[in-house]
């Protein structure tokens, strides 16, 4: 391994550490860590972030939910998480009989996701999850040794991606699955969509007041907008390049039994909604309909995107 990219490791390791610790910084539980249990958090001052499991759901649980029952396809199944993080992904594999082993570079969001295990409540047709605070591409996943491979929002983050995902081909078992998330650049229209709900909607993070100056700044050309930031890995990996390799790929090598974009624009106006519940959970239920409505007929194209594909039984000439 070269000095820069270790160097880069290193710098991608701190990040999500830091990440880790602010997202557990009042004692609450985030969403990547346990889904089930994650506390809610409303923030108190800008740069913390909304933790609410039910409008999470309302946002992704219906395709989170058919990700997980892929992956979990044959029972006792042995899978392999990529970049696992504070680790709910394998954790609900866990919960769904398979024997998971998750592997990630930081050492704080392995902690946690250790110490979610070990909390675990939910014993019941539990197999087993293993952590690993391990670089997952430094590792020998054999051939024919895997019934899934999963990541979720983190194929992106692997240096040289084509040789990890042929390594990924030859360790899935003929039938075996292999699921990916990932958040895909937006487009304009979205953008423009997402900012007239953002100031339409009643927020916690701005008073509307602040919502039109900032507004009336952008218009005026005295703001720009930020760029998008990314990690030291997600630089080296070029991420925007990625997540279209990554696709590329799984069309190639694998049968795709799922492929779904969503989300164009309704995320964050939506977990930031201020308000009682009813009007929220309603607004956002509304919102997230049209959005997918929106995707569905091609005018909008998803932020977020899941494949899932399958290994063919047997190989195709």
């Amino acid at each position: 391994m070269n000095h820069d990219l270790k160097e880069m490791m290193r710098g991608e390791a701190e990040f999500f550490d830091q990440s880790a610790l602010k997202r557990t910084a009042h004692g609450q539980i985030p969403m990547e860590a346990d889904i089930r249990r994650a506390t809610r958090f409303t923030p108190s001052r800008l740069g913390e972030e909304l933790v609410d499991p039910k409008m999470t759901y309302i946002l992704e649980g219906k395709y989170r939910d058919r990700f997980l029952d892929t992956a979990a396809h044959r029972r006792g199944g042995k899978v392999l998480e990529v970049c696992c993080g504070p680790g709910w992904l394998a954790l609900e594999l866990g919960r769904r009989g398979q024997a998971v082993d998750a592997y990630d570079i930081s050492p704080q969001a392995i902690a946690l996701a250790r110490r979610m295990l070990e909390e675990n409540p939910y014993k019941e047709g539990f197999g087993s999850v293993t952590y690993h605070l391990q670089d997952v591409t430094q590792v020998d996943l054999g051939v024919n040794t895997l019934d899934a491979m999963v990541g979720w929002s983190a194929y992106h983050h692997l240096p040289n991606l084509p040789d990890f995902m042929e390594r990924a081909y030859r360790a899935l078992k003929p039938g075996g699955v292999i699921a990916t998330l990932d958040d895909l650049p937006r487009g304009r229209l979205e953008k423009w969509l997402e900012r007239i709900l953002r100031l339409l909607l009643p927020t916690y993070d701005r008073t509307y007041r602040e919502k039109l100056r900032a507004a009336y700044l952008r218009i005026t050309g005295k703001t720009r907008e930020m760029p998008d930031h990314f990690t030291p890995m997600e630089e080296l990996a070029a991420k925007d390049h990625a997540v279209f390799e990554i696709a590329d790929i799984l069309y190639e090598k694998y049968e795709v039994l799922f492929d779904v974009r969503w989300a164009a624009f309704v995320s964050t106006p939506v977990m930031q909604i201020k308000g009682p519940d009813w009007f929220r959970y309603s607004v956002a239920r509304l919102l997230v309909v049209i959005d997918r409505v929106l995707c569905k007929i091609g005018l909008c194209k998803g932020f977020l995107r899941i494949i899932i594909a399958r290994k063919r039984a047997r190989e195709t000439t």
